[in-house]
């Protein structure tokens, strides 16, 4: 396998800092006066074709074929893809008699789902290569970002841009950046070193960037990803003492995490103690919310369910091939009119795609969980190494997706979302897992260069 371990060439340099900008953390594109909009082309388009003349500068590449999950992987979502720009983006939307479809118009416009599947490509290639760079990079750009972030904040000096917005059961207004691209990877990587005790460079550094990332959380005041810290580190423990074939919690483990939550507590208390009680009241909103189904004031919370009517109307409506390309799904106009796949990706994607489109997008999740489980009993059969970057990398994703998977109202958010231009996270984070654990197993278990999903 070709990798280069601390010998990065300068196309590795190139790569890293070119896409850790398009994944535009903090906004930082609109900082430097080169906005991303949803509509036309613009500066990421640019810095997409930069990432791909670093990948077809490449003149020897992994063969893709020799790590049978990724390959099959590859399979499902090229397919996905394929249907996604002639069913959903050509045929149904003619077929409904689309007023509003404009096929140039939509192929522009959808262009962000061939760039997903590039992208899969891509970074799984760039990973094998220099994972050691990505990490490197990534850590000292997202703490520079977070930092000016909090700057802006506190001083009133508009050094990155800052969307804020009204937090309906708090007298508190929202801070949030305009695009947060892999900084929430900072959670999970945080939980892991905590909770594994991984021995490996720049720890220091990801227990710095944890505390940031979850201030940044609290001043947006999303429950979910408040929530998410605290899970993410339960599930951590869980997975480590599971993998240690121990009982999966343990009360000496829960008081060292009560601890340190009481001094981060009380770091946020000196810093932003309005936030502090604002999350106070936006904890307890959850747990109201997940209990009754609704706030303390009574206002119903339709997410954890089955929807607004309107997107109940329209899946009854479309349920078979779904509503094909409709840009009412990408505007604010849309969202107004009940048109919301952010807040509902799983019956978005259902009313987007139809049952047909959830098919074809299926088989993705499949690999991923048949992987996971292959995974997971390969680490609990064997010792894991915490002095080692590609063991960390594979526990990492592992996590993610255990998350991930766990979050029911969010499965086929990477459908529903496929043709946006901000949300690319998922694909990257997947095409990572595949890299990590092909370096893992190469590193591990040399003599088996395929690697099988089927194995168990």
């Amino acid at each position: 396998m070709k990798t280069k371990g601390n010998q990065h060439k300068l196309v590795d340099h190139l790569f890293w800092i070119s896409f850790l900008v398009f994944t535009n953390p903090g906004g930082i594109l609109m900082a430097m006066g080169a906005g991303d909009t949803d509509g036309g082309i613009n500066i990421t388009d640019v810095l997409m074709v930069v990432l791909l003349g670093c990948y077809l500068s490449l003149v020897a590449k992994n063969d893709i074929f020799n790590d049978e999950s990724f390959s099959t992987l590859i399979k499902f979502i090229s397919i996905l893809l394929i249907y996604y720009l002639l069913v959903f983006g050509f045929f149904v939307p003619i077929l409904k008699s689309n007023s509003n479809y404009l096929p140039m118009v939509a192929f522009i416009k959808m262009r962000h789902g061939i760039v997903n599947v590039m992208l899969v490509f891509i970074v799984y290639e760039f990973f094998l290569r220099s994972f050691k760079l990505f990490f490197k990079y990534f850590l000292y750009l997202s703490i520079a970002v977070m930092i000016m972030f909090l700057i802006t904040t506190m001083s009133g000096i508009e050094i990155l841009p800052i969307k804020t917005m009204d937090r309906s059961f708090v007298d508190t207004q929202r801070l949030l950046m305009v695009n947060y691209g892999l900084l929430p990877l900072l959670i999970p990587m945080g939980a892991i070193v905590f909770m594994f005790k991984f021995k490996i460079k720049y720890k220091k550094l990801i227990l710095i960037a944890f505390v940031l990332m979850f201030i940044v959380w609290l001043l947006s005041l999303i429950r979910r990803n408040i929530f998410g810290t605290f899970i993410y580190i339960l599930l951590a423990l869980m997975l480590n003492n599971y993998l240690q074939h121990k009982a999966l919690v343990s009360i000496q483990k829960i008081f060292k995490i009560i601890f340190y939550a009481i001094f981060l507590i009380g770091i946020i208390q000196l810093t932003f103690p309005k936030y502090l009680e604002a999350g106070i009241v936006a904890g307890e909103e959850t747990i109201n919310v997940i209990k009754y189904g609704e706030t303390k004031g009574g206002r119903k919370d339709t997410r954890l369910g089955f929807g607004k009517d309107f997107m109940q109307n329209l899946i009854k409506e479309n349920y078979v091939f779904g509503t094909g390309f409709d840009n009412r799904w990408r505007t604010s106009e849309g969202d107004k009119a009940g048109y919301e796949a952010s807040d509902y990706p799983l019956l978005s994607a259902i009313a987007m795609s139809g049952i047909i489109g959830l098919l074809f997008f299926l088989p993705i999740y499949i690999v991923l969980i048949k992987t996971l489980h292959y995974d997971i009993k390969y680490l609990r059969k064997n010792k894991l190494n915490t002095n080692s970057l590609e063991s960390f990398f594979i526990i990492l994703f592992i996590l993610y997706f255990i998350y991930d998977l766990m979050q029911y109202m969010n499965w086929f958010l990477p459908l529903s979302l496929f043709s946006h231009a901000g949300h690319k996270s998922w694909f990257i984070f997947i095409a990572m897992y595949f890299a990590s654990r092909r370096l893992f197993y190469y590193k591990y278990e040399p003599q088996n260069q395929s690697l099988e999903i089927s194995k168990s």
